[in-house]
């Protein structure tokens, strides 16, 4: 059995192995990777280290994945310090190939890096993980920070505190617009937050769909000229999605910060002719919240957004029908908050309010606001029609602003609404959407034969920026 990838050279059943340096941190453990089950990026699924061998179940097929209660042992993560973690047989970027790292100590400490950019946060982190160990707000603050007047670039939410401070705009709807702040971001998370050279590690980039040809090409001309490093690959934040959910097709429903984007995927390829895009996201999201708090007399000033951010994540929640929500009594949905100042703010109806114009937009905030439902839908119908099964049964939830309680089931209801009767409609979301780029990312930089994709430096400066066409689909 073999299959093939746009982003891998041929895949065959044989080519996945253990590290033979992996036993020696005893057992492995499978939970923080529960529904990842791809058959290709990991063919051979094995059950877990215990017990494994007196029996189980066999695996059922569904859709594009295998389905089994076992786990494989190639991307088993580790709840262990980076330190102590080797990836000497899933990378090629190891220690005995970069001449500026050290011989002795971990391979980790030269293995490849993956930084996924949105427009509110960045995740950055090694390779191998299913989670990323740094995330920082995309801000970009300058401000004079000497007596001699030079400026001083502050990375975060720090950049908020200072009042003399210029903040600049990293990203405007998931594309990268000032590429000088980008730079300073990326060195503040490599430098600071991970404590690397960057000339010592590979780095995966993510990228969202629609991007310019252009903004490929600046991210290698970042990468190999500005941060020197020796090996790059750029990859569809939507494919890497598919990847964390253990599939090779799906229907991604990304829900971010400033935007939303439906893309299906088939067998690793999104399909742009059918994605679409609708402005309802996490910033209007919380915008809305705040003006429901100030209609009911919670009046918060202006750099209290992240605050109202917070309670949007951990208050609020997908009522199954609103209208019946509406009907209850008060104290089934009433909530107190304790604010920094010290004051108290009593939530009630906005708890699901405010998400409700997921799927009732005010006709007032115009075209570009359209339900989450609605551009699902738009998005399904210009499948081909043997696909739109597969699509339907695999509709995949990404992003923070798909967080709220309660979306799944909502959002199910609705599409049942507006699809054929005959349409079976599963949605799904996993406990890393939140960065499931991020971990797509890192399980492909992870593969052994994902290895001969890289973009090195000689090839780089043989070809131009142009190579990073040519090579990453």
């Amino acid at each position: 059995m073999v299959w093939c990838s746009p982003l891998l050279p041929q895949l065959s059943l044989a080519d996945v192995t253990v590290h033979s340096s992996m036993s020696q941190f005893g057992r492995f453990h499978p939970n923080p990777l529960r529904g990842i089950h791809c058959p290709a990026l990991f063919p051979r699924q094995c059950s877990e280290m215990e017990g494994s061998q007196e029996g189980g179940t066999g695996p059922s097929q569904d859709g594009d994945s295998i389905q089994t209660e076992s786990y494989s042992p190639f991307f088993m993560l580790h709840e262990c310090h980076p330190d102590e973690l080797e990836l000497g047989s899933v990378s090629s970027f190891s220690s005995s190939s970069v001449s500026s790292s050290s011989s002795e100590g971990p391979e980790l400490s030269t293995g490849p890096v993956v930084i996924d950019m949105g427009t509110r946060s960045c995740r950055a982190g090694f390779s191998g993980y299913h989670s990323p160990s740094a995330e920082v707000s995309t801000l970009v603050g300058r401000r004079i920070g000497s007596e001699e007047g030079r400026a001083g670039v502050v990375i975060g939410e720090e950049a908020l505190l200072y009042p003399d401070t210029e903040t600049l705009e990293v990203m405007h709807n998931g594309l990268i617009v000032n590429w000088e702040a980008a730079e300073s971001l990326w060195k503040y998370l490599l430098e600071h937050k991970l404590r690397v050279n960057p000339e010592d590690h590979a780095l995966l980039l993510t990228e969202p769909l629609f991007s310019p040809t252009s903004s490929r090409e600046n991210m290698a001309e970042m990468a190999f000229e500005v941060l020197g490093t020796p090996g790059l690959f750029v990859a569809p934040q939507s494919v890497l999605s598919v990847y964390t959910h253990g599939k090779i097709s799906a229907l991604v429903l990304d829900m971010g910060h400033a935007a939303t984007r439906v893309v299906p995927v088939l067998e690793g390829r999104s399909m742009a002719c059918s994605s679409k895009q609708t402005d309802m996201a996490g910033r209007c999201l919380t915008w809305y919240l705040s003006t429901l708090l100030e209609d009911s007399g919670h009046v918060l000033s202006e750099g209290m957004s992240h605050v109202v951010e917070d309670i949007k994540r951990a208050c609020c929640y997908v009522a199954d029908d609103f209208q019946s929500e509406c009907l209850l009594p008060p104290s089934s949905h009433t909530m107190d908050i304790s604010l920094p100042d010290g004051m108290t703010l009593t939530l009630s109806k906005e708890r699901f309010q405010c998400p409700e114009v997921l799927f009732n937009p005010p006709r007032s905030w115009g075209d570009s606001f359209v339900s989450i439902q609605e551009t699902v839908r738009k998005s399904l119908v210009q499948l081909p029609e043997e696909i739109m099964p597969t699509m339907c049964a695999n509709i995949l939830l990404c992003g923070g602003s798909s967080l709220f309680k309660g979306l799944e089931k909502r959002l199910c209801q609705e599409l049942l609404g507006h699809l054929p009767s005959s349409a079976m409609v599963e949605v799904k979301g996993s406990e890393l959407r939140r960065h499931a780029a991020w971990t797509g990312g890192s399980i492909l930089a992870s593969l052994r034969n994902f290895q001969s994709c890289w973009i090195h430096r000689d090839e780089y400066y043989e070809v131009g920026p142009c190579v990073v066409h040519q090579k990453c689909f």
